[in-house]
């Protein structure tokens, strides 16, 4: 089938010593022999890649479908004797946000390996220079274990960065008594929102490692580094644990010195208004319209008035020191 576009990212067809060369649209149906296997990576959104996946001999028509689902969740299945496997990798395109995880499809048999992306994913762009280099995996099996290993290298990073945010925002906490600013608030609950977002993705990712494990498909290279892959993918799950907890111990304490200092303002409003009521309602008494008013026609009248102002007040704050000293 000729087709020429851009959706064929790359092709390789290893063979069985181990060497590697590039191939097109034109031999991608081609029978592989002997101990030989290629790579084919494809756009999904490329033109000729949904109609080489349907139309073409390669892989059942079931995953070729799945290769092109819009929304996807790491998982492992197997159709026909095929392996489905979708797993998740960091974004760390160009003004891109890493938490924005980034879906890659792959259909999985002895002599092919199909890998199907949206968008630019750096583990692809990494395991094209290991085969422009030579460093090239001997089985499918070897080649989806180092996948597994770049996706996971290239997640620790961003979680490591998430742990470092929490405990900056920890050690300020501890050294600064006062109300977190706004811009620290932000990056606080950016950090928190990282974390469940990479969580969401890396669980399933786990368990996506393991249910291979219990299909056991004749490709699978190594059991114990699939073993250890799934249980590093684990530890960083439960870093990820760690940082929302620990953030969750961060936003009390955010929310109770918020609350604290409302108090504080609420309290000086208080004694602000009990201070000058007695003045307020002295001096409204005595401004009414009225004939009669006492005092009114002596002349020291004023000063009265204003001693007695003066000795309510006094008292009102004697009263409130008293209060709140218990």
């Amino acid at each position: 089938m000729e087709i020429e576009n851009d959706g064929l990212l790359a092709a390789w067809l290893v063979s069985s010593e181990g060497d590697a060369e590039t191939i097109g649209w034109q031999h991608l149906d081609d029978e592989v022999e002997g101990g030989a296997w290629r790579w084919i990576h494809l756009h999904r959104d490329g033109h000729g890649t949904q109609s080489w996946l349907l139309d073409g001999t390669i892989p059942p028509n079931q995953i070729a479908w799945a290769l092109m689902a819009d929304d996807t969740r790491p998982r492992y299945t197997e159709i026909e004797g095929t392996g489905l496997l979708f797993l998740r990798g960091v974004n760390l395109n160009k003004d891109a946000e890493p938490e924005d995880m980034i879906s890659l499809r792959m259909s999985i048999d002895p002599r092919t390996v199909i890998t199907v992306a949206v968008r630019r994913l750096r583990t692809i762009d990494d395991l094209m220079e290991d085969f422009a280099e030579g460093d090239i995996p001997p089985t499918p099996g070897a080649f989806i274990e180092r996948i597994v290993h770049y996706l996971r290298e290239r997640a620790e990073p961003v979680v490591d960065e998430l742990e470092e945010i929490i405990a900056q925002h920890e050690l300020d906490a501890i050294t600064d008594k006062g109300v977190p600013s706004v811009e620290t608030r932000n990056a606080f609950t950016d950090a928190r929102q990282d974390a469940v977002i990479l969580r969401r993705y890396l669980v399933p990712q786990a368990e996506a490692l393991r249910t291979i494990l219990r299909h056991e498909p004749p490709w699978i290279e190594s059991r114990e580094v699939l073993e250890e892959e799934a249980a590093a993918h684990d530890r960083i799950v439960e870093d990820l644990d760690t940082v929302r907890e620990r953030a969750a111990v961060l936003r009390d304490e955010m929310g109770a010195r918020l609350a604290e200092r409302m108090n504080e303002i609420m309290l000086a409003l208080s004694i602000v208004s009990v201070v000058f009521l007695p003045i307020t309602f002295v001096t409204g008494l005595f401004g009414m319209n009225v004939a009669g008013l006492p005092l009114s026609e002596v002349p020291w009248g004023f000063w009265a008035v204003c001693g007695f102002m003066a000795l309510c007040t006094g008292l009102t704050a004697f009263m409130l020191w008293r209060m709140l000293r218990r």
